[in-house]
């Protein structure tokens, strides 16, 4: 899970890495231009091949990390649409249970009721938190697995 703080911190290395691709660029132009006019040193044409190589390799390692974290996002999302819906599954159990404790207390006073209406609220919080945690992975996923599950709800058939 990425905080604010390392999400700010993430973005702040994308700048830095742009700004050293933009300078990489304008060197190489610059390189061209000069070449184009007169024929390069050796020390120059080092130099150009090195920032050739410098603004390469910082483009790949842009492009791979991309590319890495969409695959690892491809990977993700098939497990946590079906740990969105077990979690759904089980916050349904358990408000089912809740309603037949409270039915259960209407017929007669057991405190050993009250425990288990205890646990009971104590798992539903963490129900929410698995949601929340899945949905700093795959957002659109979450969405959409919880709209479905709540399309359920309205037309009473999980009920």
């Amino acid at each position: 899970m990425k905080s604010k703080t390392s999400n700010g911190n993430v973005r702040s290395l994308l700048r830095w890495e742009a700004l050293l691709i933009i300078i990489a660029l304008v060197v190489a132009v610059a390189m061209i231009a000069t070449s184009a006019n007169r024929p390069l040193t050796p020390l120059e044409t080092v130099l150009f091949q090195l920032v050739t190589l410098g603004a390469g390799t910082a483009g790949s390692f842009l492009l791979g990390r991309a590319s890495a974290a969409q695959a690892a996002r491809d990977v993700i999302r098939p497990h946590a649409r079906l740990a969105l819906r077990q979690l759904l599954v089980l916050s349904d159990s358990l408000i089912r249970l809740s309603g037949r404790i409270r039915e259960f207390r209407a017929s007669g006073d057991d405190p050993r009721l009250d425990i288990i209406q205890a646990v009971i609220d104590e798992q539903i919080p963490m129900g929410r938190s698995a949601v929340e945690g899945w949905n700093d992975f795959v957002p659109d996923d979450v969405d959409e697995v919880i709209r479905r599950w709540q399309e359920g709800h309205d037309d009473g058939s999980s009920n």
